[in-house]
């Protein structure tokens, strides 16, 4: 375990510290920033205005999920692996070393069941029933044996991209497609549920939140959804105004909906009417964080907002920005926010009064959400590495960092 405080040579940043950072650049990450948020406008209007096959082209993210003994990944590279969650040491990876390295294509011909790496991953995994369920931006699907790393299944579920995660639900995996649909398989076969996906009037890149009834989805058509889980049919619409490119969260009997209309929104799930809209002031992409009551969620001007479940009103007195874009919703830690932004800083948000104080600083932009799990947060960044975080009471410490930096 390395302390956090002796990591500033390896580019990050103490929690109270005071890093020194050459004039030039502090304006080389402020460009880069502004850049970030440029290129996510221009990808959203183009899908908006149909100039774009499918949505965004990127490498994709670092997305993590975590357990208590075992930390799942996928890096830009399409590279999957299950880590350690002590050590950070590799348990398996996707495609294995000796395909990755060539041996494996040079001697097979170039099969189609060569292991390949995936196409871009949005999505954060969905681990459940000993697998690891992932989409990507080619329009699969893929299923893992979380212990062992074997490729239970692999189906083409779509012709367009999947962007967000998917939920699993009862042995039921839900998610949409940039093809304008949302669709249910069978989690230990793949097979569909439903006897046709359900058509939207859009894009959907966000994951949807589910119950016993309903499955709600929102998409780029303004419309947020309410669908029959079992019949796969519409039970409502609700046109909120504005594109939807994030995930929904359901929370007592309320789907709060982040939008590119500069609004929260909230709506109640079994009619599907609009209960009330909170400003953001900017584009809202990730989703939001409920808890005693109070919907948190960040926008891409980098402002954290904290307001009532019951009617939208603010519940902070103060403007809480931060440093660079929240594109991803925060996650719990001991009655604390854990919010990460694109410039690289992971915060601890105080809930009641939104006071913020730098917990983490790292090259690579943060763009999905952190795994909490007990005492350790683990966070992945677009520079292609995984970090692993020990909470104590003398601050965070480094437990590890995959790949490991090279010496």
């Amino acid at each position: 375990m390395i302390p956090y405080q002796t990591m500033r040579s390896r580019t990050a940043t103490v929690r109270g510290a005071v890093p020194t950072i050459a004039r030039e650049e502090v304006r080389l990450q402020a460009l880069k920033r502004r850049w970030l948020v440029a290129v996510a406008a221009l990808v959203l209007l183009a899908v908006l205005t149909g100039c774009a096959p499918g949505g965004v082209t990127d490498p994709g993210w670092t997305v993590v999920a975590a357990t208590q003994d075992h930390v799942y990944t996928v890096l830009p590279t399409g590279l999957v692996a299950a880590l350690d969650a002590e050590t950070g040491d590799v348990i398996w990876q996707y495609p294995p070393p000796s395909e990755r390295s060539g041996l494996g294509q040079l001697f097979s011909g170039g099969s189609e069941d060569q292991a390949t790496p995936l196409k871009a991953v949005y999505g954060i995994p969905a681990v459940v029933n000993d697998l690891m369920i992932v989409g990507t931006y080619a329009g699969k699907v893929y299923a893992f044996e979380a212990d062992t790393g074997l490729r239970r299944w692999e189906i083409q579920v779509s012709d367009d991209a999947i962007i967000g995660g998917v939920t699993a639900y009862e042995g039921v995996l839900y998610f949409g497609s940039a093809d304008n649909r949302v669709m249910a398989i069978d989690l230990l076969t793949g097979e569909p549920v439903w006897p046709l996906p359900v058509e939207t009037g859009n894009r959907v890149w966000g994951r949807p939140a589910v119950d016993d009834d309903h499955v709600y989805v929102g998409s780029m058509d303004h419309a947020v959804y309410g669908l029959d889980r079992q019949a796969g049919t519409v039970v409502w619409r609700t046109d909120i105004g504005g594109a939807i490119p994030g995930d929904v969260t359901l929370a007592e009997g309320v789907v709060i909906v982040g939008c590119l209309n500069k609004q929260i929104h909230a709506v109640d799930a079994e009619t599907g009417t609009e209960l009330w809209a909170s400003p953001a002031g900017a584009w809202v992409w990730g989703e939001a964080f409920v808890t005693d009551g109070v919907a948190y969620v960040g926008d891409l001007d980098g402002r954290l907002h904290a307001v009532s479940l019951d009617d939208g009103t603010p519940v902070w007195d103060r403007q809480v920005l931060l440093d660079g874009t929240v594109r991803a919703g925060p996650e719990l830690y001991d009655g604390s926010l854990v919010v990460g932004t694109e410039a690289g800083t992971l915060y601890l948000v105080d809930r009641t009064s939104g006071q913020a104080e730098v917990l983490y600083e790292r090259e690579g932009a943060i763009l999905s959400s952190p795994a909490v799990v007990g005492d350790r947060i683990f966070v992945g960044t677009d520079a292609g590495e995984v970090i692993a975080l020990e909470m104590t009471d003398r601050g965070p410490w480094e437990l590890w960092v995959y790949p490991p930096p090279k010496e």
